[in-house]
């Protein structure tokens, strides 16, 4: 019965051919009267007509169980069958190298600059010397404080003396200890006042930059000479608050300089859990290795990864179709022996960088039609080659 059914098909099938072709033949022998345009128009219609009697007879063979004529070519499709597996997602955002050892010393006070000891890519060490301030009038004051010393310290050991022999008041000898004593801490004060024209190393490291020039007053408190320690870099980057019950402490991130075309791994040594009310970020910081082509204030680009589903259901982006109103996918299923295309609605969940998570509509075992989607309609039988991503 089905093959006589079929056999009807494709005689129907066959006699629409031949009044297309009848029809042809007219139209084109009556060309001297007919407009050439509106012809062509014509003919298309009919042909678009037949193309969907085509498609509607092809699906009644299928269905019926009937095989298609050899020489009618099924559309070729390239599928994915839905396993399972591990889907990461990850945010980018950019930070800057900084290092707690990246020193501008500053001058104290507001004199000339009379010598400068170091020069840009020194090596120095903790508490040496690169620069001094003029100052002769404060070295004159404790050449001054120190002759006062001197005669305070004899006259109050002399009264000492006599008062241990109860000569003389008792006033005459706290005088003398108290005018001795005085000038002990004028001492101290002036010696204070000459370290503080002196600028020494806070740290091991290199001078990175001098601002201040011989026979130019230093500015009081501002930077004078940059040293740096290359030895503890970190990044420092700023992410939204969104994130702060994602990211934690010790999570791997991969960093990229893009100055120095370098990349390399890292962990996060430290989250904020302070939001910046201003922007509505929080810090995050990642230590860096030991790298003498790695300086402050490059550019980072960070990659975190915020999310991980160990038994996702992933298709490639380009295999969801979306309007409006919804998102779908094609998907092959088997009517008999031959391979027939249907839409089937999904949920969206996270996006990677060319692939989608799929949080509904979708288990595993399904068959997702990934490319050549463009060329079959629903229900219209396919050839399918299945391939991995």
């Amino acid at each position: 019965m089905k093959t006589r059914r079929t056999q009807n098909t494709k005689n129907r099938l066959m006699g629409k051919y031949i009044i297309l072709a009848i029809i042809t033949v007219i139209l084109y022998s009556c060309g001297g009267t007919t407009d050439k345009a509106v012809q062509l128009r014509d003919l298309k219609q009919q042909r678009d007509n037949l193309n969907k009697e085509i498609k509607v007879l092809e699906k009644e063979i299928v269905a019926e169980g009937g095989i298609l004529d050899a020489g009618i070519k099924l559309p070729s499709v390239i599928a994915q069958k839905i396993e399972p597996e591990v889907f990461n997602h990850f945010i980018e955002v950019r930070g800057n190298v900084e290092s707690d050892n990246n020193i501008f010393v500053p001058a104290l006070r507001p004199y000339v600059v009379k010598h400068i000891l170091v020069r840009e890519g020194d090596q120095v060490e903790k508490g040496e010397l690169m620069a001094e301030l003029d100052n002769q009038s404060i070295s004159q004051t404790i050449r001054e404080i120190k002759n006062g010393l001197k005669l305070a310290t004899t006259l109050y050991e002399r009264q000492e003396n006599l008062w241990e022999k109860k000569i003389g008041t008792e006033v005459q000898y706290l005088q003398a200890k108290t005018s001795m004593e005085d000038l002990q801490i004028k001492l101290t004060t002036a010696k204070n006042e000459l370290e503080n024209t002196k600028i020494f190393s806070p740290i091991n490291g290199v001078v990175d930059l001098v601002v201040i020039k011989e026979g130019e007053a230093a500015a009081p408190n501002a930077g004078a000479i940059r040293v740096s320690n290359l030895s503890s870099q970190k990044i420092v980057a700023k992410v939204s608050e969104n994130y702060i019950t994602n990211i934690r402490r010790g999570d791997k991130v991969s960093v990229y300089l893009p100055i120095i075309n370098l990349r390399l791994q890292s962990t996060v040594s430290a989250v904020s859990q302070i939001i910046d009310p201003n922007n509505r970020t929080i810090d995050i910081e990642m230590k860096l290795p030991d790298n003498d082509r790695i300086n402050p204030n490059m550019l980072a680009i960070i990659s975190l990864n915020d999310y991980t589903n160990p038994e996702a259901i992933v298709l490639p982006i380009n295999a969801v179709r979306r309007t409006e109103s919804r998102d779908y996918v094609f998907i092959a299923s088997k009517n008999n022996n031959t391979w027939v295309a249907n839409l089937r609605d999904v949920e969206l969940g996270k996006y990677g960088q060319d692939k989608v998570e799929i949080t509904g509509g979708l288990k595993k075992g399904d068959v997702v039609i990934t490319f050549g989607f463009n060329n079959i309609s629903v229900g219209s039988p396919i050839t399918l080659t299945f391939t991995q991503y």
